[in-house]
């Protein structure tokens, strides 16, 4: 748990376990578009897969030893 405050989110919200997105819950509007903004930049027009596009993901963020 982040040291903000947060709102419990329902157990089925795709975000409710990933603290980054979860410190943004007191304001669930914009906790979502952030949501959407993320998945539209990361997945949006690519010729690579979505398997492919989460490989460079992990692997990337082990490289920079980033915990998300």
């Amino acid at each position: 748990m982040s040291w903000i405050r947060e709102v419990d989110l329902p157990p089925d919200d795709p975000w409710a376990q990933a603290n980054i997105m979860r410190c943004m819950s007191i304001d669930l509007p914009m906790m979502r578009a952030v949501a959407q903004l993320n998945r539209v930049v990361t997945f949006g027009a690519s010729t690579l897969t979505r398997v492919q596009e989460e490989l460079v993901a992990t692997t990337v963020s082990t490289c920079n030893r980033c915990r998300y």
